[in-house]
């Protein structure tokens, strides 16, 4: 990569998407490392995943719910802008998956906005066949209720401006999304970063991301590296028929909060038996024909291909036998489970809860100088040990003698205090979960 000249922006790579293409992992090693990325002239401008999100909004135009909590998001792209222009790193990188999304009108803003930097569209892709069970499994974790052959109906048979199929398009055909873009931006700076095929090394994608960007791929720690959480079948399942169960009047930002993030994300893998929802045989015709299409399309536009186009054609060995769905006891079996999983959980947070509560009515009883000297002496060994000479002097003033006092404080529920019993309760109702 050529060097960025003194005085001038750093080169933004804005990786677009696409959703359910490796964009997790990729964000989350770029966000767990940006310290030491940034000590190779790498920015992560907002810093934060938060804020890349909240520009993506912005940037196309979204408007939140009008009982949503969550701040608004108005200006966010131009403060992210602004961070990358007033930056001297070598490169900057904003990734959001949903950029995908943008319109042919929302790109010319985006590389507008960026200039004089040169800016260049990094879009992850993979496989039609792998593809198509995790979207769907992606639409149900936001809320879809219908079964995975009536999303095939709408995404692959029915209009594709219509339902499922609408979003679908809009975000993983290859061609028409970097078409939107590389009419701002040369060929040559569009960058089709392909997926690696199921048991390739983990750390492939990253070291074909990192050597885009001009950084080592040795420099990142991988051990906090996260794929988004990917759900079996029958955890699929049972979520849907949650989701059947939701109050349809129930705002989407209360469902994110409670069922995506909480459900979804954290409670459901691992509580179902294993295994993926496979693409049925009377599809997978229709999806190599059509990644067929899409690979020369790639190819004809001249578009920079970091790994390989083959990756994106379905693998002929995968998928050959039929795997049934997943029976009313498998799911009977998952949802008791989950249930367990969630009652430890709130029993976690009443504890959690009354751990505070007790901690403010302490703070509601004890004078605020004494207040902060003891949350001073817990932070300072110096001042720690201005207290004990002090309870040592009131001793004597007393005339009691006093006990031993140890020279650093103790811990919660090392002291005799009441949370001592809860400190030595772990949970209990998830450990069968656990062992599954």
């Amino acid at each position: 990569m050529a060097a960025v000249p003194a005085g001038s922006p750093p080169i933004v790579y804005l990786h677009v998407g696409a959703p359910k293409s490796g964009t997790t992992f990729v964000q989350g090693l770029l966000w767990h490392n940006a310290p030491v990325l940034a000590e190779h002239g790498v920015l992560m401008p907002g810093g934060s995943f938060a804020a890349h999100v909240r520009a993506t909004r912005d940037l196309r135009g979204l408007r939140p719910e009008p009982d949503d909590p969550a701040p608004d998001w108005e200006g966010g792209w131009d403060e992210l802008v602004a961070q990358v222009k007033a930056s001297d790193a070598r490169v900057a990188v904003i990734s959001n998956e949903v950029i995908s999304a943008a319109t042919a009108e929302q790109a010319e803003r985006a590389v507008a906005s960026l200039a004089p930097a040169e800016v260049h569209v990094v879009y992850s892709a993979r496989d039609l066949a792998g593809l198509l069970p995790s979207e769907w499994q992606e639409y149900v974790k936001h809320r879809f209720h219908y079964d995975f052959e009536h999303w095939l109906r709408e995404v692959v048979d029915g209009p594709r401006d219509d339902a499922a199929a609408a979003w679908f398009w809009r975000v993983h055909d290859i061609p028409e999304v970097l078409a939107r873009w590389s009419a701002h931006v040369p060929p040559e700076r569009v960058h089709v970063l392909t997926m690696p095929r199921p048991g390739a090394p983990r750390e492939l994608l990253w070291e074909r991301f990192a050597g885009l960007i001009g950084v080592d791929p040795a420099v990142a720690d991988l051990s906090e590296a996260r794929a988004n959480a990917s759900l079996s079948w029958t955890e699929t399942e049972l979520l849907r028929r949650v989701n059947g169960a939701v109050d349809p009047d129930a705002p989407m930002w209360l469902y994110h909060r409670l069922v995506t993030d909480v459900l979804a994300l954290k409670m459901l893998p691992g509580m179902g038996a294993p295994g993926r929802v496979p693409l049925p045989a009377d599809r997978r015709e229709w999806a190599g024909k059509r990644a067929h299409e899409m690979v020369e399309a790639i190819r004809s536009a001249g578009y920079d291909v970091v790994g390989d186009l083959g990756e994106l054609l379905p693998d002929a060995s995968a998928g050959a036998a039929p795997v049934p769905p997943p029976s009313d006891a498998d799911l009977l079996d998952a949802a008791s489970h989950t249930i367990l999983a969630l009652l430890d959980r709130v029993s976690a947070l009443r504890e959690e809860l009354g751990d505070l509560h007790r901690r403010r009515a302490e703070q509601d009883r004890t004078a605020l100088p004494k207040l902060m000297a003891r949350h001073l002496s817990e932070r300072n060994q110096a001042v720690w040990k201005m207290r004990v000479g002090y309870w040592h002097l009131v001793e004597r003033i007393k005339g009691i003698e006093p006990r031993p006092l140890p020279e650093h404080p103790a811990p919660a529920g090392e002291d005799g205090d009441e949370n001592a019993e809860a400190a030595d309760t772990g949970p209990v109702l998830t450990r069968r979960a656990e062992t599954r």
